[in-house]
């Protein structure tokens, strides 16, 4: 500092301290965001278009230049011009209040995690003009909740093995507006998937329409047999046209079948693009003030998807399947397993008044949701999470993060409770950047083993859904797979001797532990 700069940087101690010694509400709702990322909270006690004055304690006052500011936020919008106070003037008896005692998401200032809405930094802080948040992510796994709602379509999509972990990467942008009304927050959250966004044919057969009945291999099958690819009685699709069609090539008649009704058969792609985990949240929600019993946030959140068709609708499924070696006609398509075309639910935040370096988060959410067999299906979430943000406030932080969630669902198809899912984060913060790694573990495999989740793979339902496993994806499709199966069908065994057989070659067990990684960075506006 040279001596010609030393008047200008005294008075402006000077004021600041001298506004600071009447101001007793330190601890405030007040931060400056600034341009490298940092976040610096207090009491704001002086603004214009050069600096920024925010006491950080009752003992300092720190200057800021305007020049590296990105953003400044007032508790209670900025306050208009006014005479310095009296020192007579009658002292409040508030007490002290952090922007930790907000319960911004589960955590404050994390980025979105995949239990519900989050909040931003801020809190509908009652400003004058509407305060925008963005952050932009990129995740390796749309996976909320312990669902995966991207890699296991891909398995399924690609003919593989559900495995741990699945890279198809998906862009999770969120938008957050802090209004000018203090504590309302309205958010926007999506999920556009970024490769594999086009259908593909990955069945493999010859047949009338996507995943519809037809051979995996030239003379495989016939109409009226027991495989789920044959055609069912009574056809009222005209299922046997595929093989009616290849019995005239294999016998030198080019011609279609008798039971195609002008209809071709060929190869056909299924409902299986990526582009089909695409959808929207938006998202209001109100923090409430501080109170002895903790800090109360409640709200609503809307979701679509936008590009589920409703073409293929589910086959009847979980009590009312028949066993795997009868088949379903018509549902080896990978998209008929029941998913969500529309979800809403109401969801409250409870952040607890004790223990909070940890942030201890209790959240409930109710659901309700229209499905794509025409079901109106509900579903209970109960969530506690806690965390801590180490190096708060500088350039570098670490926030660990922990979210038990116990399910109770409430549809006429899979009624079952339990915990659903525990995931653990740890989210590294570069200034403005972020990269994070989470951990999904799955304690009771009970709450996915169940076609209402995995739907019928490849036409083979779940004959036994309280043993962990399922149909695996990379077991049906494909000539060699096909072959394997109408071996066991024609061979001699009893039945039951079959579908022992046939299980210990279709099944595999349920992953009980998902990974996925993100990286991503934030916006003010």
């Amino acid at each position: 500092m040279f001596p010609r700069d030393w008047p200008k940087r005294v008075s402006v101690l000077l004021i600041g301290f001298t506004i600071l010694f009447f101001c007793d509400e330190i601890f405030a709702l007040d931060f400056v965001r600034l341009k490298n990322g940092q976040i610096i909270r207090g009491k704001i006690v002086l603004e214009d278009d050069e600096k920024v004055l925010i006491a950080e304690n009752e003992d300092f006052v720190r200057f800021l230049d305007k020049e590296f500011v990105a953003q400044v936020s007032y508790e209670k919008g900025k306050p208009a011009p006014a005479a310095v106070p009296s020192p007579l003037a009658e002292k409040k008896t508030t007490p002290p209040v952090r922007v930790s005692d907000i319960p911004q998401s589960h955590v404050e200032t994390a980025p979105p995690n995949m239990y519900g809405p989050s909040g931003g930094s801020s809190n509908g802080n009652g400003a004058a003009d509407t305060n925008i948040e963005v952050i932009h992510e990129v995740v390796t796994d749309f996976i909320w909740r312990g669902l995966s709602f991207s890699g296991e379509i891909a398995n399924r999509r690609d003919n593989e093995s559900y495995r741990a972990m699945t890279f198809v990467p998906s862009y999770q942008p969120t938008v957050t507006f802090n209004t000018p009304l203090k504590g309302l927050q309205v958010q926007f959250w999506g999920n556009f998937q970024l490769t594999e966004r086009n259908d593909r044919d990955n069945d493999g057969r010859f047949q009338q329409y996507p995943g519809g009945p037809g051979p995996a291999y030239p003379g495989q099958g016939s109409a009226g047999s027991i495989s789920p690819f044959s055609a069912p009685s009574p056809d009222t699709l005209n299922a046997a046209c595929p093989y009616d069609t290849q019995n005239n090539l294999m016998t030198g008649v080019h011609s279609l079948g008798s039971t195609c009704g002008g209809n071709t058969p060929g190869f056909k792609k299924e409902q299986n693009g990526m582009k089909r985990s695409d959808g929207l949240f938006y998202a209001f929600y109100y923090n409430f003030d501080k109170t002895s019993w903790g800090t109360f946030t409640a709200g609503i959140w809307f979701y679509n998807t936008f590009q589920k068709s409703t073409a293929y609708l589910s086959p009847p499924l979980g009590a009312f399947n028949s066993q795997a070696e009868q088949g379903i006609a018509g549902a080896n398509n990978p998209s008929t397993q029941i998913t969500r075309l529309a979800w809403q639910e109401y969801f409250f935040f409870w952040k607890l008044p004790f223990l909070q370096w940890a942030n201890p988060t209790v959240s409930f959410y109710t659901q309700f949701s229209q499905e794509n067999a025409g079901l109106m299906a509900g579903k209970n979430y109960l969530s506690l999470t806690i965390g801590h943000e180490f190096f708060e406030d500088k350039f570098f932080r670490i926030l660990p993060q922990i979210n038990i969630g116990y399910a109770m669902s409430n549809n006429i198809v899979d009624n079952r409770n339990g915990i659903q899912d525990i995931t653990s984060t740890l989210t590294f913060f570069f200034g403005k950047f972020f990269f994070k790694a989470a951990n999904i573990w799955r304690p009771n495999l009970y709450m996915y083993d169940t076609d209402n989740y995995y739907g019928a793979t490849g036409g083979y339902v779940n004959a036994n859904n309280r043993d962990g496993k399922i149909v695996n994806p990379g077991k049906v499709n494909g000539p060699a797979n096909q072959i394997v199966l109408d071996y066991i069908n024609g061979s001699s065994l009893s039945d039951a001797l079959k579908q022992s057989v046939r299980d210990s070659y279709l099944l595999q067990k349920i992953p009980a532990h998902l990974f996925w990684f993100s990286i991503g960075f934030s916006q003010s506006f």
